[in-house]
């Protein structure tokens, strides 16, 4: 299986959601079909057990490989433009993460658009995050180290969580962990390029900001884009994306002040790589080796 192989699925999906006029029940359903470009890729880690379970009023659910320790937990907030995605649609991901880092992952199915535009994501993100230091997949116990991570708009609404988290003056994550996040949500601005990304465009990319927000915020709020937040003293962070996509300038710009405030933040640049390639592990070595670097990260931490 060859990374020709992957982007020609990528292609397709954007097609057929570009076809669809982006309408959400379209979004969601071609989601499903995101990381389904060999049956491997949706195969979970061996011995993983799925634990449904209730966050509140949202069903969501615990992926616990075999080697995961229940005192080391990961809040996992899926990707899907705000309006399509949820934890079945990244459960192989997700399992792969779990196994790497050896944590015990709550894959939080958070409030989608249009039906609920921001903050009630955001909102749901805070609460799960908050919720996940007390429970345990098996009892309400206080967790030892406490992790979130997200891809894509996920990845969005996990940053943005850590910072409204921060102002609040409560407990923040002990790491962060970014795949491919949208964080300078205005998809209009200058000297932005394509990349020749096969999946996002950018004629696409300001309906979706505006799908997700309603007028219920403007384009430089740090709750909706990350990179005008105050971003001293944020918890060690990895983004990882690929250099084939239009969210590459988001990482860079967010790495640069992030880094001028002083905070502990890196970002690993895949050459070639189109957005969330991690999710066609294990057919991509890319993928393989992003994933391992993601659970040696939040190990250290």
């Amino acid at each position: 299986m060859s990374l020709d192989t992957v982007i020609a699925h990528m292609k397709s999906i954007a097609d057929l959601s570009w076809s669809s006029g982006n309408h959400p029940m379209h979004k969601r359903a071609l989601l499903d079909l995101y990381f389904a470009a060999s049956p491997e890729t949706l195969n979970l880690v061996p011995s993983t057990t799925i634990k449904p379970v209730l966050v509140g009023d949202l069903p969501c659910e615990w992926i616990l490989p075999a080697t995961c320790q229940t005192e080391r937990r990961l809040l996992y907030v899926h990707g899907g433009s705000w309006m399509a995605g949820s934890s079945s649609s990244h459960r192989a991901l997700i399992s792969r993460i779990a196994e790497a880092s050896q944590s015990a992952v709550l894959a939080l199915n958070y409030r989608l658009a249009p039906e609920f535009p921001f903050p009630n994501g955001l909102e749901d993100v805070i609460h799960g995050f908050q919720w996940l230091i007390k429970h345990g997949p098996d009892s309400e116990n206080l967790a030892e180290r406490c992790y979130i991570a997200g891809d894509s708009a996920g990845g969005n609404l996990a940053l943005a969580s850590v910072l409204a988290l921060k102002e609040q003056q409560h407990k923040l994550p002990d790491a962060c962990v970014l795949l491919s996040p949208a964080i300078h949500l205005n998809y209009q601005r200058k000297n932005l390029t394509d990349n020749n990304d096969p999946i996002l465009s950018l004629k696409a990319l300001p309906y979706v900001v505006a799908n997700y927000l309603q007028e219920q915020a403007t384009l430089n709020n740090p709750l909706v884009s990350p990179v005008f937040g105050d971003l001293n003293e944020l918890p060690p962070t990895l983004l990882q994306v690929g250099d084939r996509e239009i969210l590459l300038q988001d990482a860079q710009e967010f790495i640069d002040a992030a880094q001028q405030q002083g905070s502990p933040v890196a970002l690993s640049v895949f050459a070639d790589m189109p957005h969330v390639f991690q999710g066609f592990a294990p057919i991509l070595p890319e993928a393989n080796q992003a994933i391992a670097e993601i659970g040696e990260f939040l190990r250290q931490n």
